[in-house]
């Protein structure tokens, strides 16, 4: 169990990573291309209006569907069943694809509602933006349910390898775009976010011929796979779709909570505002959105980078066991596995956050405060998330939806407490506080219902992470100081090379804390 979850979080961590530095990385060049700071943040606006209600409909249209289809494959794979797997793959396409269809659909449909209570200042804009997103839908399904037929199987590298191929063909259909209309043909905003936005659809297609080709490879598909008609295919296999769909409903929802709390922020936003600070304009709430929100959601992400690979590589994995030791060393290494990289990624990306937010948005202080909260906050969600996974393959699902329902409401009743004390710092607070309750609970339960104990089994080499995150906080500082006399925080180049040294200095600070006898002993070896 422990080789296999280590290999997966490795494949799928690598191209988690590399999706995520691509994904943040090209809003440097794309910003630079939308022209001056005020266009910069209505595009930002613009896109992020856009981008977060059609995160929410792949949510629920796709999320949870390849953990269910995976889920059920592990099973089935355990016992030998390549028949009732394949059969299992193509209920699954044509229950994906009709799901895809109805989310394009009404996504259209509402489309306007969503621009209108938005916080920007341009609503028919906002409304072209979200619907150039609806052809996506009917495209990632299919890539989604392809995915979890090749998670179930634990085939981790060609399933990281299409992350990576749809990232990169995003981008450079992004930056291409881009270019053409704003720098070329000096297009409007609006023209370049569309394209920006659509840029998903062909990544999408690029990544399904991918998986195409490695599954022909290993002579996982025929093509009569892929011609039929969802609605026979429905008809055919009703049964084994509404197993699919039974399974994968609780990994819809739970899946969905990121996305929920982040659309909660959008929608509330301007209500609220306008009510508990009736003074604030609309064109100063869109740059309020883009700082408090739509910088830092960009940002503070790529936490859940390794994370959500931890979860993709944990699910079937953890599906099979069923003897207690089995249970309690397995949960056991993936919380250890996600708080090592979770506790310096997150103390390290804090005392970083000037010179992130200067690297990718331009120097903002009050940007940059706001970046930090929601890096704390990141980091709650991403563990969240972890004990999430491991009730969902455990099929604990009531539990699991009881948990993601609390974490909703929470935030939905502290919304407003928070903004009227935070402010704009009151969006990340509010999700900070419901996060960190729905965890102890969930923990708490996962130590009563299981009677295992993974923080206690661990707990001296959680006392030596601590440690050694002390290390790494006193040397991060002092260098920091050091060089905060002769760095910029203005300039962006200068902000590069303070992000280098010091994270460099502090990874390197806490590896040979954490693992320093470890690491000289195979050091030896390898001398």
């Amino acid at each position: 169990m422990k080789k296999k979850l280590f290999t997966g979080a490795f494949w799928l961590s690598m191209s988690n990573i590399i999706c995520k530095v691509l994904g943040i990385v090209y809003l440097i060049p794309w910003l630079i291309f939308m022209g001056n700071t005020r266009d910069q943040q209505t595009a930002q606006a613009l896109y992020n209006v856009a981008y977060l209600p059609y995160a929410l409909f792949l949510s629920l249209g796709t999320a949870g569907f390849p953990s269910g289809i995976a889920k059920k494959i592990a099973e089935l794979n355990a016992k030998g069943n390549t028949d009732r797997i394949r059969e299992l793959f193509q209920s699954g396409l044509a229950v994906m694809e009709m799901i895809g269809i109805l989310s394009a659909l009404l996504m259209f449909i509402f489309a306007p509602v969503l621009s209108s209570i938005s916080p920007i200042v341009n609503h028919a804009a906002g409304t072209t933006a979200i619907r150039s997103l609806c052809f996506s839908l009917l495209i990632i399904p299919m890539l989604s349910a392809i995915r979890g037929y090749f998670q179930g199987l634990s085939l981790s590298v060609p399933f990281g390898i299409s992350q990576v191929i749809e990232q990169l063909v995003r981008v450079i259909v992004i930056l291409m775009g881009t270019y053409l209309v704003r720098v070329h043909f000096n297009g409007s905003i609006l023209s370049a976010v569309v394209l920006s936005t659509f840029a998903s659809s062909v990544g999408g297609i690029f990544a399904i011929a991918y998986l195409l080709w490695a599954g022909k490879k290993k002579d996982m598909f025929r093509l009569k796979y892929f011609t039929f008609s969802p609605i026979k295919s429905l008809k055919k296999s009703k049964k084994l779709a509404v197993d699919i769909i039974k399974e994968s409903l609780p990994f819809v929802y739970v899946g969905s909570a990121i996305s929920i709390l982040q659309l909660i922020d959008q929608v509330s936003l301007r209500p609220l505002f306008s009510l508990l600070f009736p003074q604030i304009s609309l064109a100063e709430l869109q740059t309020l959105y883009t700082l408090a929100s739509t910088n830092p959601n960009k940002l503070a992400p790529i936490l859940l980078a390794i994370i959500s690979s931890i979860t993709i590589s944990s699910l079937p994995l953890l599906s099979m066991i069923k003897a207690k030791f089995d249970l309690l060393t397995s949960v056991s290494d993936i919380l250890r596995l996600t708080i090592t990289f979770l506790v310096p990624s997150t103390i390290g990306m804090v005392l970083l956050c000037v010179p992130l937010n200067t690297l990718f948005f331009g120097f903002d202080f009050a940007g940059s405060m706001y970046l930090a909260v929601t890096i704390i906050s990141t980091s709650f969600l991403g563990i969240f998330t972890v004990l999430l996974a491991v009730l969902q393959a455990l099929s604990f699902h009531k539990k699991a939806i009881h948990f993601t329902s609390q974490i909703i409401l929470l935030k939905l009743l502290l919304q407003i407490p928070c903004i009227y004390l935070f402010k704009g710092f009151g969006l990340a607070i509010a999700t900070t506080l419901s996060t960190v309750f729905a965890t102890i609970i969930a923990y708490r339960f996962i130590v009563k219902q299981l009677d295992i104990y993974p923080i206690s089994y661990n707990r001296n080499y959680y006392l030596k992470l601590f440690q050694s995150t002390l290390v790494m906080i006193l040397i991060s500082v002092l260098a920091f100081n050091f060089l905060s006399n002769m760095i910029n925080f203005e300039n962006r180049f200068q902000s590069i090379i303070l992000i280098a040294v010091i994270g460099c200095v502090g990874a390197l600070a806490f590896i040979a804390m954490l693992f320093g006898k470890k690491l000289r002993t195979k050091i030896r070896a390898l001398l």
